[in-house]
């Protein structure tokens, strides 16, 4: 957290362009840099959402490196970007590729354990397309 605010790794639907990033434009927030996770991250389509969107699994033995994006929103919007998040969704610790952490979006594994595996796409932009 920085000046009151708090830094949140998106993964999926709520990145630029797509369909829930209104949510994160809604409460405030603010693009701060398109990066990359470390190499212990999985991602899955999850079933029967709509928008359809990922989840990602942390698998610190067969993860690789998947796409995101961090943006900064006000603390005191958090609690309403909360309450929108659907479940298996939730949000965690996610370290980034240069080994500092942010909070993020992660996934809950069992809802998720016949679901598609999407992490040989780099991302969910590079499955969408």
């Amino acid at each position: 957290m920085k000046n009151n605010t708090i830094e949140i790794a998106v993964c999926g639907a709520h990145m630029r362009g797509l369909p829930l990033n209104y949510q994160l434009i809604e409460l405030d927030a603010t693009f701060v840099k398109a990066t990359q996770t470390d190499k212990i991250y999985r991602l899955y389509e999850v079933p029967e959402k709509v928008p359809p969107r990922p989840g990602m699994v942390r698998d610190t033995q067969n993860g690789t490196s998947l796409e995101l994006e961090v943006w900064s929103m006000p603390l005191e919007n958090f609690g309403a970007f909360m309450i929108q998040i659907a479940e298996p969704l939730g949000i965690g610790t996610v370290v980034l590729e240069d080994g500092s952490s942010v909070y993020g979006f992660l996934c809950e594994s069992d809802p998720i354990k016949d679901a598609k595996e999407i992490t040989s796409y780099g991302g969910w932009r590079g499955y969408i397309s």
